[in-house]
């Protein structure tokens, strides 16, 4: 019964985007997800979607996505998942956003993630923006996000079926035109009754406007009060999810972003982080390409990378780790 009243839900959800009128600016995004990494996990995504602005402050987005989850030791997992978003921009200073997804697992498990996003913004310089999550801990990213500083991600959150509670806090001040400041704070209720806490501090300087090259200092604290589950299938034993103690990185990253004519525009990254709990050194590198064939279609493609020599983990230390993420999308606007 919960399942019918998921999909119930969400096709009179994806209905009633559907009668938005043609002359609402409508658009749709094809694109594709690849992700892998050390631990022989990996997710593979494929989806769809829709979008429409009915006015200029005012834009809707359904789609569908299918997403495959391997690991070895483990049973193959596939889901499927609908969504509606939508934001608004509710008064000169605030914004609204919200999204809506129903995901279904091969595996039998099924739930209905949210998310609700307010920003504010009283002057140029300044923005902030509360916002509450409920989601599969396997999407602490969202699909397509380009998962890669979540560091460790197994199958073992899909295969026990943990969701959470997530609420953040994100402050972004910028005191000229080349200086930026941010914060974010994330308290994390998870669904197995262990709990998280992130923070997320960060200083940027604009080095060049054209192109744009900007560096970046930033800090990040990650703790769980409690060691994750275990996941089992067969002989396999392993962690459910990534649950470091007082685990924090300092990171050095350099961001460049060109565009070089009317149809390409690049960007790149490269960032070099430093772990003092496990004395460890990490790498990560993103390039990124997006080509305009014409005003209404375009072409999206990007590539992260992420090394480390040494890791923690609950227990102390571990070893090497490494990441990849591509993603293609095309988008085509009528």
């Amino acid at each position: 019964m919960r399942q019918y009243k998921i999909i119930l839900l969400l096709i009179t959800l994806l209905c009633m985007t559907a009668i938005v009128p043609a002359f609402a600016a409508p658009s749709i995004k094809v694109q594709s997800d690849y992700y892998t990494n050390s631990s022989e996990f990996t997710r593979k995504s494929i989806g769809a979607g829709f979008g429409s602005s009915p006015s200029a402050d005012l834009h809707f987005e359904t789609g569908y996505a299918l997403s495959g989850f391997s690991q070895d030791g483990f049973e193959d997992i596939s889901r499927h998942s609908l969504f509606i978003q939508g934001q608004k921009q509710a008064t000169e200073d605030i914004s609204m956003s919200a999204r809506l997804s129903g995901n279904f697992y091969d595996n039998g498990n099924e739930n209905l993630n949210g998310g609700l996003f307010i920003g504010y913004r009283p002057s140029t310089n300044f923005f902030t923006e509360f916002s509450f999550r409920h989601f599969d801990i396997i999407d602490t990213v969202l699909p397509f996000n380009n998962v890669i500083y979540s560091h460790v991600v197994t199958i073992g959150s899909v295969n026990r079926d943990i969701r959470s509670d997530d609420y953040k806090v994100y402050l972004l001040y910028d005191p000229d035109s080349k200086v930026s400041l941010a914060g974010e704070i994330v308290y994390g209720d998870y669904s197995d009754g262990n709990t998280k806490r992130s923070l997320m501090l960060e200083t940027g300087y604009q080095l060049l406007d054209i192109p744009s090259l900007r560096t970046v200092y930033n800090y990040f604290y990650l703790d769980f009060d409690d060691p994750a589950p275990l996941a089992r299938s067969g002989d396999t034993v392993e962690s459910a999810y990534w649950d470091p103690i007082n685990f924090e990185t300092h990171t050095l990253r350099l961001e460049f972003r060109r565009d070089y004519n009317e149809h390409l525009s690049l960007g790149a990254e490269a960032a070099l982080s430093y772990a003092p709990k496990s004395r460890g050194f990490s790498k990560a590198a993103f390039l990124s390409a997006t080509y305009r064939f014409t005003e209404q279609l375009s072409l999206l493609f990007d590539i992260r990378w992420f090394g480390q020599n040494r890791g923690i983990d609950r227990s102390g230390e571990t070893d090497r780790y490494w990441a990849t993420n591509y993603n293609i999308a095309f988008q085509f606007g009528f």
